[in-house]
């Protein structure tokens, strides 16, 4: 009994110790391939884990709330959603790929994790699909919406009751009201805003605040692709958004003018044939809200800011050059760490936060498969 009873504890501690683990996954279009590495934090390091077949366009991708799943988005046709149950020891194995009704440039879920929701750029859509008991993507949505140019990212706000979707195309922030029991959307009121402080801004990639500022408000700051600049919005308790401030997000040092607008094509991250001075891709916030990250493509550079405990406010203190046009990038829970592709590179970039002054300092490069895109992080 006493040997039957020590063998449980041991394995108890081996469950806890795999839970706590920090487990990284990179999606690379090109090889058609998601890559694992475990973050080792004390070592500063990342662990490989194994390299594990997706889909040719294997690009944006989210884990589920309960840290389970992993859902990659394909966006080679036939469309389709691939769903990982994510082992202990960090290895993936395929569990379902259900189809989608466009090609997904965004993937997230709801709070609750019962509904996948993902936005097309080329189809004009989102798709809102169920999440059954197993993790299984319903391939029959349980609504699709159609939005008008470019809808390139989707999420819902802390609460799980709104939904907002960037549309690139028509410098706008779409706002909805979300039922997070049958996962349906109506417009809210207003239905939109419009995210413009010159032609062609190009909203794309967004994040919510985690916490609000000394007045009690919550911010958004959404990434626009085109013009070099951080929108911020203040999230209101009705789930609308009021535009704040817009901040240069690209270095003053570097030397980027405009030129010729990249046109817009049905899949943004095709070789353009006139591609912009400017072509922004990611952002995101350390879990404390006091730093925020953005990614450039044209010069290869990851920017960051400080975040003003007062009102939100964005102040830019520096760009790196980092991966070949760096495309996405994750931040871990503990805002020590930042993990960052490049689709033109074969390597991730780690780095460590310094949590006083928001500073990146390189801390190793990894091999990565082709066309490495999207970062997601399992902790």
């Amino acid at each position: 009994m006493k040997k039957i009873c020590g063998m449980l504890l041991s394995l108890a501690a081996l469950a806890g110790s795999a839970e706590a683990q920090s487990l990284v996954y990179v999606s690379n279009a090109d090889s058609g391939t998601v890559t694992g590495y475990q973050l080792d934090k004390s070592k500063k390091a990342l662990v490989p884990i194994g390299s594990f077949p997706a889909g040719a366009k294997a690009m944006s991708s989210v884990v589920s709330p309960d840290k389970k799943m992993l859902y990659v988005s394909v966006r080679s046709k036939p469309y389709s959603v691939v769903a990982y149950h994510i082992q202990p020891d960090g290895q993936l194995v395929k569990a379902s790929q259900s189809p989608l009704p466009e090609s997904m440039a965004y993937l997230s879920t709801d709070r609750q994790g019962h509904f996948l929701l993902s936005a097309s750029y080329g189809g004009d859509l989102f798709s809102i699909n169920r999440i059954d008991s197993d993790g299984k993507v319903e391939a029959k949505p349980v609504q699709i919406v159609h939005t008008g140019k470019r809808a390139h990212a989707i999420q819902v706000d802390p609460s799980n009751h709104f939904l907002f979707v960037t549309l690139l195309g028509a410098d706008q922030l779409l706002q909805y009201r979300f039922d997070a029991a049958s996962g349906k959307v109506t417009p809210n009121d207003p239905p939109f805003v419009n995210i413009q402080s010159e032609a062609a801004t190009g909203p794309r990639h967004f994040v919510i605040a985690p916490n609000t500022d000394k007045q009690g408000k919550r911010s958004v700051y959404i990434l626009t692709e085109m013009a070099g600049n951080i929108s911020q919005l203040t999230l209101n308790a009705n789930g609308t958004t009021t535009p704040a401030t817009v901040v240069n997000s690209v270095s003053p040092q570097e030397d980027m003018q405009r030129g010729e607008a990249r046109p817009l094509t049905g899949d943004d991250d095709l070789p353009p044939s006139h591609k912009p001075r400017i072509w922004q891709a990611d952002i995101h916030l350390t879990p404390d809200g006091r730093f925020l990250y953005s990614t450039e493509r044209t010069s290869s550079t990851l920017s960051s800011f400080s975040v003003s405990p007062d009102d939100g406010h964005l102040t830019w203190l520096s760009s790196i050059k980092t991966e070949q046009q760096p495309r996405g990038f994750a931040i871990d829970n503990s805002g020590q760490f930042l993990i960052e592709s490049g689709q033109k590179s074969t390597q991730l970039s780690l780095y460590t936060i310094d949590k006083s002054t928001g500073a990146l300092s390189l801390a190793g490069r990894y091999p990565t498969g082709k066309g490495a895109n999207w970062v997601t992080l399992v902790e």
